[in-house]
């Protein structure tokens, strides 16, 4: 059975106005009253309507076409959230542009410009650097912009984001629980609001179940470069140390780095990874993570910047995902 899909008709008739105010408000038009834009934005939200991509870029001169601009073609992370966006876009009668930056801010720095002159709908977006990236051709275009993953200092614009001080806090109380007493976390480099932020959460439930408060991020945390060699390099340091009795790996490479200098060693340290990744199931012994909600970023993601796109004068807001515990069996109790 076909279900009849919203119209603009529909959406004037719950609002009480006609069908022009209806698309001078979905297209942006400054000069339209409060009242009557706040009931048509109620609406739109309350009958489900999807204005029409192409009939909308012809009379904007907008593309019909969003872009997903990721710092790593190669991670799985950004992998499926471009999957659920494309998923989400495709229904709304956008189609996907993908733009990888190669974590190079120079690299960004051409790509956004480009994406102005394309005259794209809707750019979702994660920053190679939240101090240095420049969305600023973006916001001067008023291309309306989503961010996932990473803030921008300085910035305020849309987010979708793990709640990463509780994904820390989650891992420090699985570790404890499961009778680890000699925590290293692996992290990011320095000014990563993701890194820190996991670091912080995992600093405070350690020091508060265990009852140390001094120095702690100085004996507990190994710095990286969110790739797969440097977890490597990190946990074999450790290895040779012989100190450690678990690693909390705060990102997906570096857990697999830190597995794979453990792979085969007889009285390894617990692994706890970062992102439910395939290999993290197939592998033996298979490896507990925090889960990071991937696909949900996405869709959500997507589905802000469908809003921002019909309500572009909104306030910017965020969405914080909650993250869960996979246990599995490199984390198993050891007391």
């Amino acid at each position: 059975m076909n279900v009849r899909r919203p119209t603009i008709l529909d959406v004037a008739s719950t609002a009480g106005v006609s069908t022009a105010t209806v698309s001078r408000v979905i297209n942006g038009a400054q000069n339209v009253d409060k009242e009557l834009s706040r009931r048509v934005r109620a609406a739109v939200r309350s009958t489900g309507y999807v204005p029409n991509a192409a009939g909308r870029s012809l009379r904007s001169g907008a593309s019909a076409q969003v872009a997903v601009v990721t710092p790593d073609a190669e991670n799985p992370y950004f992998t499926r959230v471009i999957s659920e966006v494309e998923r989400m876009a495709r229904g709304q009668g956008y189609s996907v542009m993908v733009a990888h930056t190669e974590d190079d801010v120079e690299r960004e720095r051409e790509v956004f410009p480009q994406l102005v002159s394309r005259q794209i709908a809707g750019v979702i977006l994660t920053v190679v650097d939240e101090s240095l990236s420049d969305v600023r051709p973006l916001l001067d275009a008023r291309v309306p912009l989503v961010l996932v993953d990473r803030r921008i200092q300085g910035v305020e614009v849309d987010l979708v984001v793990t709640d990463n001080l509780e994904a820390g806090r989650r891992g420090a109380q699985h570790l404890v629980e499961q009778g680890f007493r000699r925590p290293v976390v692996l992290a990011g480099p320095e000014g990563l609001t993701s890194t820190e932020d996991r670091v912080r959460g995992f600093l405070a439930e350690w020091s508060r179940a265990s009852r140390e408060t001094e120095g702690l991020e100085d004996a507990l945390v190994i710095r990286g470069d969110l790739h797969l060699a440097s977890g490597r390099e990190a946990t074999e340091r450790l290895l040779a140390e012989g100190w450690a009795d678990a690693v909390y790996a705060t990102n997906n490479r570096m857990s697999a780095g830190a597995f794979e200098a453990m792979r085969g060693l007889d009285g390894a340290p617990g692994l706890l990874a970062t992102d439910d990744d395939l290999w993290t199931r197939l592998v033996s012994p298979s490896v507990s993570v925090v889960q990071q909600p991937i696909r949900a970023t996405g869709r959500a993601a997507a589905r802000m910047l469908g809003q921002r796109m019909q309500e572009p004068g909104e306030d910017p807001s965020t969405i914080l995902l909650a993250p869960r515990i996979l246990e599995r069996e490199s984390t198993r109790r050891r007391d």
